[in-house]
């Protein structure tokens, strides 16, 4: 988690706020392994994905609380790929990752940026997949 909490730059009056996921959608307490594909982590039990790219599904999003439809906009790191069916591999070759989301939050709790980290399952590794992402509001 420390990895993705760094990742992002909180400004004065804002908060960082990082969290591990865990699917609460599959009935399987305690998954939290996800296959990372077309832009988004997936749990390996039941395929729903985690939301980092809109954040307004309270079932699926890692905090129920900070949860209002957003979209990611570019930020100075590209961001995956919503369209490439591709997953993505540590260097192993594993595609299995616990994942980690920090947000930071403004002084109306509403949440401005966000990173996204991968620890591959099988081998430790931890990757950066979303890098300090800013958001803004969708609806």
């Amino acid at each position: 988690m420390s990895l993705v909490e760094a990742s992002v730059r909180a400004e004065t009056g804002e908060r960082v706020v990082a969290v591990p996921v865990a699917c609460r959608l599959c009935g399987s307490d305690g998954v939290d392994e996800f296959e990372v594909w077309a832009g988004d982590c997936y749990c390996v039990g039941c395929l729903i994905a985690i939301g980092v790219w809109h954040g307004d599904d309270p079932a699926t999003f890692p905090s129920p609380t900070l949860v209002f439809p957003w979209r990611l906009i570019p930020s100075v790191t590209p961001l995956p790929s919503l369209s490439s069916g591709d997953y993505f591999r540590c260097s192993g070759g594993s595609m299995v990752y616990q994942v980690a989301v920090a947000m930071v939050l403004g002084q109306d709790d509403a949440v401005r940026r966000i990173s996204v980290g991968l620890r591959c399952s099988e081998h430790g590794e931890l990757h950066l997949y979303i890098d300090n992402a800013h958001v803004e509001p969708s609806e």
